[in-house]
């Protein structure tokens, strides 16, 4: 392995670490509900994103191109996929909430024969069934009926809250795919965070002086740590790693999160835990199998990638690239014709 691409892998791997932190610091967080705390993380998050940029210079060029519903849809599926995973954390456990969390390829395989128009094969069946059997074992039906030590409900509601995530991770899955062509993962990043911001607005109100001082250095870290330096380690060595390396690094996550979560929180272990989280886990491994597939055998008509991974439409060139533009390029059909027509012309002269 080249050194960039082994450092590049180190940083994804770096990065799903760092976000599998995300639930087991919510935990520590004092008096304030999930809303306002994902509004300030992602405050301190953007602030430290924004100063990252300007210092590397990759504001240049940077600008809103098309498709900004889609962008703006990103920012509301980012805005309730942590505002409900959170939330699944302070009803249920770290391990049950990440695990529920990684569900989504679930739904994007449900949801792609849909809005993709995409054919679902028996791999992605298989991941169907995993997925299902998994959230079966790790949920524990048992632990759904209305009784002692159930909360009055609460577990069912911290489940579907969950799920609920997942869900909505899925959509993000989804919208980042439509959005690739226009946006970087950086610039997805900066846009749907602000998106994001707007949305909490409202929540701040629900968060008292004292008790934002009180968790601030809690908040500093989800902020600065996970949102901002998980998010830049992510996409930037995501530039030199495969698509599917990178599928398979980030379940990391979820195993991590489990992992710390054992040793900070004391959150048990079950047998049930274990064999969940492999269900889920070889569900999203057979998905990040699939995608790598379809990315190998589509082609995208009237474009073509760059160093970067970027599309560029037909005819446009990426900055930089001094190559002729197809337009200006005669096709050789063309360029024969002409070369007749001048030969016939000259006998005629003669």
């Amino acid at each position: 392995m080249e050194p960039h691409h082994l450092k590049a892998s180190i940083q994804v791997v770096a990065a799903s670490v760092i976000y599998g932190f995300a639930g087991i610091f919510f935990v520590y967080i004092k008096s304030m509900a999930a809303g306002p705390v994902v509004f300030y993380q992602l405050l301190f998050g953007f602030l430290a994103l924004i100063a990252y940029m300007a210092a590397s210079g990759k504001f240049s060029g940077m600008r809103l191109r098309g498709k900004r519903k889609a962008l703006f849809l990103f920012g509301a599926w980012q805005a309730g996929v942590m505002v409900s995973y959170y939330t699944a954390v302070s009803l249920t456990n770290v391990s049950v909430s990440v695990l529920l969390l990684y569900t989504a390829p679930l739904y994007v395989v449900l949801l792609a024969p849909l809005i993709l128009k995409e054919k679902l094969n028996r791999r992605s069946l298989a991941a169907l069934v995993f997925s299902l059997a998994g959230v079966a074992v790790v949920v524990g039906p048992e632990k759904l009926a209305f009784g002692p030590g159930t909360g009055n409900g609460s577990y069912l509601l911290g489940v579907l809250m969950g799920l609920f995530a997942g869900l909505l991770y899925a959509c993000i899955i989804l919208t980042s795919r439509y959005l690739r062509d226009e946006y970087s993962g950086l610039e997805q990043l900066f846009f749907s965070t602000g998106v994001t911001l707007v949305l909490l607005l409202p929540y701040t109100g629900q968060a008292s002086a004292a008790a934002l001082l009180e968790n601030l250095p809690v908040l500093l870290f989800l902020g600065v740590m996970i949102t901002s330096l998980g998010s830049i380690l992510y996409f930037t060595g995501l530039m030199h790693v495969k698509a599917q390396n990178a599928s398979i690094i980030s379940l990391l996550e979820p195993v991590s999160a489990i992992f710390f979560a054992y040793i900070l929180l004391n959150d048990p272990i079950s047998g049930g835990t274990l064999l969940g989280c492999t269900l889920i886990l070889a569900s999203s491994f057979l998905v990040s199998l699939d995608e790598e597939d379809k990315a190998g055998s589509e082609v995208m008509p009237g474009e073509r990638e760059n160093e970067r991974g970027l599309k560029h439409p037909q005819g446009e060139l990426p900055p930089g690239d001094e190559r002729i533009p197809p337009e200006e390029i005669i096709p050789p059909e063309e360029t024969c014709g002409k070369s007749l027509r001048m030969a016939a012309e000259k006998v005629v002269e003669r």
